[in-house]
């Protein structure tokens, strides 16, 4: 479905909430003129696709291969003649694509006043470094840790920045982690945490009087705080960052049976590797025990998977690696296996065939699986889950948490521009993006 956004339905703001890819329609000259103002552009359609090529590394495709797109999209017409726009949007409508399409020449995102209005305050003077001096008491790991942190990525990008116990004069911002044991000077920040009393409110309104801007650490503090009476002028949010040490343990598979595949296929135990086609190793490692796997296992080896393989049963063993594992496997269809309800015990997961006494137990199975697709999409999903943790807070680096903090610094002291504050409008919503800035809209 096509549908066609309205004046004043601004693209960005569409943008942050829904973050599909943009396409571009229409490679001439008003879109090269205004390729600053387009966030992140994943292609451009062109009637002359095959003559141009591509246009600043990105792609331009043809109408033909546009309407085989089976994802959404944002297609922004940023040709200027309403007759060439009308017959532009006449020919996408016609295309069997989800698509929301935004007229540049008609749309509040795209008009000259808004961005003009993003230059109206007054720039000052920001040939010199910016000094930050971090001002925290905390000898411990939490408060001390962001600290020092800050203090690395802030050397690294021109910024002359130290820690200290108390503000000082002769820097351009003193940052308080946290806030409640300073007073602050004019344009100072105040790291905002653990507001859980009507003191601490009253204390930040009157040091939100003075300081240029609190800092939460979420939306929902922010929302509460405002809830609460805090100026909502002087509130922003900037997401909390983690040391990205971390690596994600593999999931623990267990498998405890023979291998019964040179004389009959009742326990179908070659299909494993069938199952693991595909399967990246990384999230994965195995338990086996039982005689006959040795090809398999070492057959597994080779596609990357970590394989703690014992060719005999071995009773004490056992029990400790039953109590180890995250889920237990079984894909034969003779019954059951006894493992199932050890592995129950333990309160491992499951991802075995429903068939005999499996079904006989008051419990569900996590993942009941006939075929091998079924498995690997068992599999599969369990990967998927432990991506989509990982991608979640990919981008919390001290990096990112710091140079938010620097585009908050940048635009209390006006060193820089709205405009160029606003280059990453589309990549994040916290930081700049979450305060209430003067003549950012028109």
């Amino acid at each position: 479905m096509v549908t066609v956004a309205a004046f004043d339905e601004n693209f960005y703001e569409r943008y942050k909430n829904d973050n599909r890819p943009v396409v571009l329609y229409g490679a001439g000259k008003n879109m090269q003129n205004s390729w600053s103002r387009y966030p992140r552009v994943d292609h451009i359609c062109d009637k002359n696709a095959d003559q141009i090529g591509k246009y600043n590394d990105v792609e331009v495709i043809s109408l033909e291969e546009l309407n085989k797109f089976n994802e959404s999209l944002y297609i922004i017409v940023t040709i200027k003649s309403p007759s060439i726009v009308k017959e532009a949007i006449h020919t996408i409508c016609s295309m069997k694509i989800d698509a929301v399409i935004f007229k540049q020449e008609d749309n509040i995102a795209f008009c000259d006043s808004f961005w003009n209005s993003m230059n109206s305050y007054e720039i000052a003077e920001s040939s010199r470094k910016i000094k930050v001096n971090i001002v925290c008491t905390d000898s411990g790991w939490i408060f001390n840790k962001f600290a020092e942190r800050m203090k690395d990525v802030l050397e690294t990008n021109n910024v002359e920045v130290k820690v200290s116990a108390q503000p000082c004069d002769g820097v351009d911002i003193n940052h308080h982690i946290p806030y409640v044991a300073f007073t602050p000077k004019r344009n100072d920040t105040l790291m905002i945490t653990h507001v859980d009393n009507t003191k601490k409110i009253e204390l930040l309104k009157k040091q939100l009087n003075v300081a240029g801007m609190g800092i939460c650490m979420s939306r929902d503090t922010l929302d509460k705080l405002v809830s609460y009476g805090v100026d909502r002028g002087k509130l922003c949010y900037i997401n909390p960052a983690h040391d990205g040490m971390i690596r994600p343990h593999k999931y623990f598979i267990g498998i405890t049976h023979k291998c019964h595949d040179e004389e009959d296929l009742r326990k179908r135990s070659t299909a494993l590797l069938d199952v693991l086609a595909g399967i990246n190793a990384d999230y994965f490692k195995f338990f086996i025990m039982g005689a006959g796997w040795q090809e398999i296992v070492s057959e597994m080896l080779k596609m990357g998977f970590e394989v703690e393989y014992y060719e005999d049963f071995v009773y004490d063993i056992y029990n400790i690696m039953m109590q180890k594992i995250d889920y237990f496997m079984y894909m034969g269809f003779d019954e059951g296996t006894m493992g199932y309800l050890d592995a129950l015990a333990a309160g491992a997961g499951t991802i075995v065939t429903p068939q005999g006494y499996h079904l006989d137990v008051d419990c569900e199975i996590d993942y009941p699986c006939c075929t091998v697709k079924q498995f690997r999409e068992a599999f599969l999903d369990l990967q998927h889950k432990r991506e989509a943790r990982i991608k979640a807070v990919e981008d919390r680096t001290w990096k990112n948490y710091t140079l938010k903090h620097l585009e908050i610094w940048n635009y209390l002291l006006r060193r820089k521009s709205l405009k160029e504050l606003y280059a990453n409008q589309s990549d994040y919503q916290d930081g700049i993006f979450s305060a209430m800035i003067e003549d950012n809209r028109v």
